[in-house]
């Protein structure tokens, strides 16, 4: 067994060594920052996963089989995030990101969140792994359009967690967002 040149270590004032030099930082992300602010992880105890299978609604096969249940599922999850807001973390992690830029430093923040929650906080550099709950893609044409409204379509008004409202006009170019089979969450978390 050969024995590692760099063992992992947790000696903090190490790491804040390293970390004052360093010119590119990444802080990589998932559902435990944005559990924080109350978002439901997927994996963990009481996670979506738990009481539903991934497969029927989140996949782009799940999409083409059942559009409308697809658009219902990402409809409520867009809905829950209404009432959420950037926890601490996602602050700190801005705030890093501002206070290293004038020093010619750069954070990356690479994110599996689909919650929009780092470029709420004030990230401006962010990978999003799975996309986001409000971007969509038109599967006719291929245009992608940030969608805020709520719901995002008429027909949706009332299903999947709220969102009365009706539709404020983020149709994309060739009017399809608001026919379900037509457009999807891009994200398919």
């Amino acid at each position: 067994m050969s024995e590692e040149k760099n063992p992992p270590s947790s000696d903090m004032a190490k790491f804040r060594e390293f970390f004052s030099k360093a010119k590119h930082i990444v802080v990589l992300t998932g559902a435990g920052v944005s559990a924080e602010s109350g978002v439901p992880t997927f994996r963990g105890a009481g996670g979506l996963w738990r009481k539903w299978k991934a497969q029927d609604l989140a996949t782009p096969e799940a999409f083409a089989s059942n559009p409308s249940l697809v658009w219902e599922f990402y409809h409520y999850r867009r809905e829950v995030m209404s009432s959420k807001h950037p926890n601490k973390a996602h602050i700190a992690i801005a705030e890093c990101e501002k206070r290293l830029k004038p020093q010619g430093r750069r954070v990356v923040v690479i994110t599996q969140n689909i919650d929009e929650l780092h470029k709420r906080a004030g990230s401006e550099n962010i990978l999003e792994l799975h996309g986001n709950l409000f971007t969509t893609r038109c599967t006719k044409c291929g245009d992608v359009s940030v969608n805020k409204d709520s719901p995002i379509c008429p027909a949706l008004a009332g299903k999947g967690g709220g969102g009365e409202g009706g539709a404020q006009g983020s149709q994309n170019k060739c009017n399809n967002t608001f026919e379900l089979p037509h457009s999807y969450s891009a994200n398919f978390a």
